[in-house]
């Protein structure tokens, strides 16, 4: 009789805590999408780690390289993806923020309201500039064919 007893307590702990277990998991989940980081929704990570962060032009790894983070900037980020996130500022590319061993290169900070806004506001004007000069560039050329 004892051992019934026990293994229903048993039983009944592990119902408890699996119940709990999936409504963490469903919250976690809920709350994920809500935070997605966007271009309309950007975050701010500093990079903690000594020898900084690398950027690279592209997602993967073997893309070369464009810039070299220190040890205490902060970036903008848009985009996230596993361990890898596309930043806007201070310059354009992609950086992991963490090793493949686990270790932390960069984590998320709070940067005041208006910093974030202004990276964002510089990306936008650089980008727009970028395509104004090709655009000019397009039609410049396009009356030469015509």
């Amino acid at each position: 009789m004892e051992n019934l007893t026990a293994g229903a307590v048993l039983k009944d702990r592990l119902a408890g805590a699996a119940t709990e277990f999936i409504s963490k998991l469903d919250s976690t989940v809920q709350n994920f999408a809500k935070n997605k980081i966007s271009e309309g929704d950007p975050a701010t990570y500093k990079v903690v780690h000594r020898g900084g962060a690398l950027v690279r032009r592209g997602y993967e790894t073997n893309t070369s390289q464009v810039h070299q983070l220190s040890a205490g900037e902060i970036v903008t980020i848009v985009e996230q993806c596993g361990r890898r996130v596309r930043i806007i500022a201070p310059v354009e590319g992609w950086v992991s923020t963490e090793t493949k061993d686990g270790v932390q290169i960069m984590r998320p900070t709070t940067v005041r309201r208006g910093a974030q806004n202004e990276a964002f506001q510089d990306h936008f004007e650089q980008k727009f500039a970028k395509l104004k000069a090709k655009s000019q560039r397009d039609s410049g050329t396009a009356g030469l064919y015509e």
